[in-house]
């Protein structure tokens, strides 16, 4: 459906569509299995807690090994009723569905994946970020966040004064400069590495810096010509043509644990 857009004193009518995207990081598709035995692991979501609801009449089934109506005690059969999952949680099997303690197993665990040739490749989850170094290099204008679509936020601060100090000696010189800082970032416990723009921020006469993670970037499909006509110079914004490298998925894998007899 056509959106008017009222601008100036004009009114154009214009058609509106979700913007593209492009992961820019891998995510190949990680497996699991013992580094001893080689059996196969895999982590699956099971159900914690549901309930079953009656169709049609509105009322809370009890379950058993069979559906039936907690007041009549009558049968329900199951294409009347609709499944509730209240919670659920994650759970480690091995090759005959029984429940493996993952931090018990440990370094037993192999995390590998297989590439396109067919070849595997051991792997580790990676590290949680505990610095974010980025050096002068990696200071871009502001207007690159605008490439990218932001997956979560983070307020960055600090509570000595001293620290106050020098972050907001930072922020006012970027500020000025108009510019943000490019980084990577994980969470760690996982195979997920994130780029994270680092943003200064005033509102209300105090500052924060924020720190926008990313692993998309936008992708536009509906650019339109500039009309001839146009003769005031537009200022085009730079765009990020080089992005500090994601830690591959391919880590060197941490050395096995030999047990002791």
């Amino acid at each position: 459906m056509p959106l008017k857009l009222k601008i100036s004193g004009t009114e154009v009518e214009v058609k509106m569509k979700p913007v593209g995207n492009e992961i820019m990081v891998p995510k190949p598709d990680i497996k699991m299995r013992r580094a001893d035995t080689e059996e196969p692991l895999e982590k699956v979501r099971v159900v914690a807690d549901r309930r079953f609801l009656w169709v049609g009449h509105g009322r809370e089934l009890a379950s058993e090994t069979k559906l039936i109506d907690p007041e009549t005690g009558g049968h329900v059969p199951s294409s009347e009723a609709l499944e509730v999952l209240e919670h659920y949680n994650y759970k480690l099997l091995d090759s005959k569905a029984d429940v493996v303690d993952e931090k018990e197993m440990g370094d037993f665990i192999e995390y590998y994946y297989v590439d396109e040739k067919g070849e595997e490749h051991i792997v580790r989850p990676f590290d949680r970020t505990t610095v974010l170094d980025i050096p002068e290099e990696n200071w871009v204008p502001s207007t690159v966040v605008d490439e990218f679509l932001i997956t979560a936020m983070y307020e960055l601060y600090a509570e000595k004064k001293i620290d106050v100090v020098k972050l907001w000696q930072e922020a006012e010189k970027r500020l000025k400069e108009d510019k943000v800082g490019v980084a990577t970032y994980s969470h760690g416990h996982g195979f997920i590495s994130y780029y994270a723009f680092l943003c200064p921020i005033i509102q209300g006469g105090r500052f924060v810096w924020l720190l926008k993670l990313t692993d998309t970037k936008v992708r536009l499909n509906h650019l339109m010509e500039i009309p001839a006509e146009v003769k005031i110079p537009v200022k085009e914004a730079p765009t990020l043509q080089t992005l500090p490298p994601i830690q591959m998925v391919i880590s060197p894998a941490k050395k096995k644990k030999t047990s002791q007899s």
